[in-house]
C-alpha cells in the first residue's frame, strides 16, 4: 500500500520527511513527494521512481525554520505512476497526501469542475486537495471534517495549508499513526518509520481528525467534539514493525485479504442495478459479439484463470480456453474471441512473450494485474487492476485472492451486457460479493484449528489436495503453496482422478486434503482415500453433518456459493501452508530459487 509520512516540530523538517519514506520502502511504491512549510509558502517536490530521485530533486528548498512537512509514497491505483499523480497534491493553499481510494471521486470532480476547478492529474486524491481547498476558510480542522463527510470510500489523510501552524489528518479504514515525541509530533502509515524518533504511539481510529503541532495533539470526531487520546508504547524492533508485529510478511499478507478484497471490488458493484461498472476496453456491442473466452498465465495465475473454465459458461454463456504462457503457441485464436493474460507483477515474461504473439491475431485483449503502469497495460485494451496493494512475500497471496474475486466481476459483467446472467442472479451474487471480506475474516479468526493441523503433519513428506468444479483450481493452488514454502511435494488433483493412478501413491497417514464445501460426490472420493489408510483433511461448510462422519479432521469454512467458497478455501490452505513452513522452520519469505516476479523465460 501507499506510504504517509508528516512531521511538526522545530528541527528542518526535509531530512525527517525523506529517513521516514524510506522506512516506508518495503510497502513498494512507483512514486513519491514531500511537501514542506517554506518562507511561509507551501513547496512541493515529487518525481516517479525511488525516493533517492527525488532526493536529488530536492535542492534543501526550506529555509532554516522549516519545520512542518508531509511525504508519501505511491503504489499507483487511479492513472500511471507519473510526477503528476505522485502526492502531495495541491490545491492553492492546500496540499494533501492520501491513502485510499474515494469510491465516489468522479462525482465529486464533476461537481469541482462546474465550479471552475482545474485538474492537473488522474488520480482520485486531486479530488480531496481541491474539496479541501474548498472549505478551508482559515481552520484547515473544520476544512477537512466538511470535506470527508462529502467522502465515500476509504482515506487516511495528512493535510498542511498556508497559514496554518498545524498539520491536520483523519481516517477511515486506512491506518495512519501518530508518533508523540518531545519537540516533536510525527504521521506515518506504519509504526515502523517511527520508531527511530519515538515509541509512543496513537493510533487512530475511523472517523477521527487528529490536530498537530509540534507541543500538542489533539482529536476530534467530524462534529467537532473532542476524543480522548489513547497512547500505546510500542516495544518493537524496526524488522517486527515492518511487519505490524507478523512474523513473516506472507502471513501479514494473508491477514490483509479482507482489505485486499474491499480494494478489489471498491466502487465496481451495484447491488441495487445489479451491475458492475468497470471499463474493460470493450463496448457492449463487442461484448455481445464475443464467443469465445482465452486466457494466458503461469503458476498461481494461470490457477485463477482456470476458476473461468467453470464460471464463465454458466455465467457468460462463453466457452473458455486456458493456456500456459509458456506454451502459448499451441492456441489458435479465432475472430470474436476475447483473450485474458492475468500477471500479478504485469511483468512476467512468459505473459508478455505470449501476448506479442497474440498481438498477430487480431482479438481484443485484456488484462488482470496488481501493478498500474507494468508492461502488460500497453499491449491490451483494457486492464483490470486488483488493487491489493505491494506483495512482499514471495508466495503469492492476497494478489490471488484479488485476482479471484476480479474474474468474478468480470464474469458478472459479461453476463449481464450478454443477457445471459439475470438481473437477479447478478444482484445475489454482488450481495455476496459483498459479504465476502468479512467471511474471510472467518476463516483467519479460525486459524489455531488450522495451526494445529499443520504442525501435526509437518513431518510428513508428501500432500496430496482434492476438489471438485469450482474447488479443483483452489487444490492445485493449494498444493503450489505447499510446495513453494514448506518444501514439501505435493500433488493437486480433480477428486474424480484418483483412481486413474494417484491412488498408488497413497499409503498408511497420508494427508489429503480434500475441498468438500459443495457436492456428495467428493465424499466417495474421501472413503476411497480413507479405505487405503491416508488422513484426510477435509474443508467442509459450517454445519455439515456428513463430512465429520468420514474425515479425519474437519475445518469448518463460512457457507456460500461454490465459486465464493473457493475464495474462502483459498484462505485456509495458505493458513496451512504458512503454518507447516513455519513448523518446519523455513525462510517463509524468500523461499529457495524463486522471485517475486519471473521477468526472464
Amino acid at each position: 500500500m501507499c506510504g504517509i509520512v508528516g512531521y511538526a516540530g522545530h528541527d528542518k523538517a526535509g531530512p525527517i520527511l525523506f529517513d521516514t519514506l524510506k522506512r516506508l520502502e518495503y510497502r513498494g511504491y512507483d512514486s513519491a513527494g514531500v511537501a514542506i512549510i517554506s518562507n511561509g509558502e507551501i513547496q512541493v517536490v515529487k518525481s516517479a521512481g525511488r525516493i533517492e530521485d527525488l532526493e536529488k530533486i530536492y535542492r534543501d528548498i526550506g529555509s532554516p525554520g522549516e519545520n512542518m512537512g508531509i511525504g508519501h509514497t505511491r503504489w499507483a491505483t487511479h492513472g500511471p505512476p507519473t510526477a503528476v499523480n505522485a502526492h502531495p497534491h495541491v490545491s492553492d493553499d492546500v496540499a494533501v497526501v492520501h491513502n485510499g481510494i474515494i469510491e465516489n471521486y468522479l462525482a465529486l470532480k464533476e461537481q469541482l469542475m462546474r465550479g471552475g476547478v482545474e485538474f492537473r492529474s488522474e488520480t482520485d486524491t486531486e479530488v480531496l486537495a481541491h474539496l479541501i481547498g474548498s472549505c478551508y476558510r482559515g481552520d484547515l480542522a473544520e476544512a477537512v471534517a466538511s470535506a470527508v463527510s462529502l467522502v465515500e470510500g476509504s482515506f487516511a489523510i495528512a493535510v498542511m495549508a498556508k497559514g496554518s501552524p498545524r498539520l491536520v489528518c483523519a481516517r477511515k479504514e486506512s491506518p495512519l499513526v501518530i508518533g508523540v515525541g518531545e519537540g516533536a509530533n510525527y504521521v506515518a502509515s506504519d509504526v515502523s518509520a517511527l520508531l527511530p524518533y519515538t515509541r509512543d504511539v496513537i493510533r487512530m481510529k475511523d472517523d477521527e481528525i487528529a490536530i498537530i503541532d509540534a507541543e500538542t495533539v489533539t482529536l476530534r470526531d467530524v462534529a467537532g467534539r473532542s476524543l480522548p487520546i489513547d497512547l500505546e508504547r510500542v516495544d518493537w524492533d524496526v524488522d517486527a514493525a515492518e511487519k505490524a508485529g507478523y512474523p513473516h510478511f506472507m502471513l501479514k499478507e494473508i491477514y490483509e485479504q479482507p482489505r485486499a478484497i474491499q480494494e478489489t471490488l471498491a466502487s465496481r458493484t451495484s447491488e441495487i442495478d445489479g451491475e458492475v461498472r468497470m471499463d474493460i476496453g470493450l463496448t457492449d456491442l463487442e461484448i455481445k459479439s464475443l464467443d469465445r473466452f482465452s486466457i494466458i498465465a503461469c503458476g498461481t495465475s494461470y490457477h485463477a484463470g482456470l476458476l473461468a473454465k467453470y464460471l464463465y459458461p454458466k455465467a457468460a454463456g462463453l466457452p473458455v480456453d486456458i493456456e500456459v504462457a509458456s506454451e502459448f503457441q499451441h492456441l489458435l485464436l479465432k475472430p470474436g474471441t476475447l483473450l485474458l493474460s492475468i500477471t500479478q507483477s504485469g511483468e512476467t515474461a512468459d505473459t508478455l512473450n505470449a501476448m506479442k504473439k497474440a498481438s498477430t491475431f487480431g482479438v481484443k485483449r485484456l488484462a488482470i494485474t496488481n501493478v498500474v503502469g507494468s508492461t502488460v497495460t500497453n499491449m491490451v485494451d483494457g486492464t483490470i487492476y486488483t488493487r491489493c496493494g505491494p506483495e512482499i512475500g514471495v508466495a503469492a497471496t492476497k494478489t490471488f485472492t484479488g485476482q479471484l474475486v476480479a474474474m468474478i466481476l468480470l464474469a458478472i459483467k459479461l453476463g449481464r451486457a450478454r443477457n445471459y446472467l439475470s438481473y437477479e442472479n447478478a444482484r445475489k451474487m454482488l450481495v455476496e460479493l459483498a459479504r465476502l471480506p468479512g467471511q474471510v475474516q472467518e476463516v483467519l479468526d479460525g486459524r489455531d484449528v488450522i495451526r494445529e493441523i499443520a504442525e501435526e503433519y509437518a513431518k510428513n513428506n508428501q500432500y496430496f489436495f482434492i476438489g471438485r468444479d469450482f474447488l479443483y483450481p483452489i487444490a492445485l493452488e493449494g498444493a503450489l503453496k505447499m510446495k513453494e514454502i514448506s518444501y514439501i511435494p505435493a500433488e493437486g488433483y480433480p477428486a474424480g482422478e484418483l483412481k486413474h493412478g494417484p491412488l498408488a501413491l497413497i499409503t498408511d497417514g497420508t494427508p489429503v486434503v480434500a475441498l468438500a464445501t459443495h457436492g456428495k460426490k467428493i465424499q466417495a472420493n474421501i472413503k476411497e482415500v480413507r479405505a487405503r489408510g491416508a488422513d484426510v483433511i477435509a474443508f467442509a461448510s459450517e454445519g455439515d453433518p456428513d463430512i465429520p462422519k468420514i474425515a479425519t479432521t474437519v475445518v469448518e469454512i463460512p457457507g456460500a456459493r461454490p465459486v465464493f467458497s473457493s475464495v474462502l478455501c483459498t484462505v485456509a490452505l495458505q493458513l496451512l501452508a504458512y503454518y507447516t513452513a513455519d513448523a518446519r522452520g523455513l525462510p517463509i519469505d524468500k523461499p529457495r530459487n524463486l522471485a517475486k516476479s519471473v521477468t526472464v523465460e
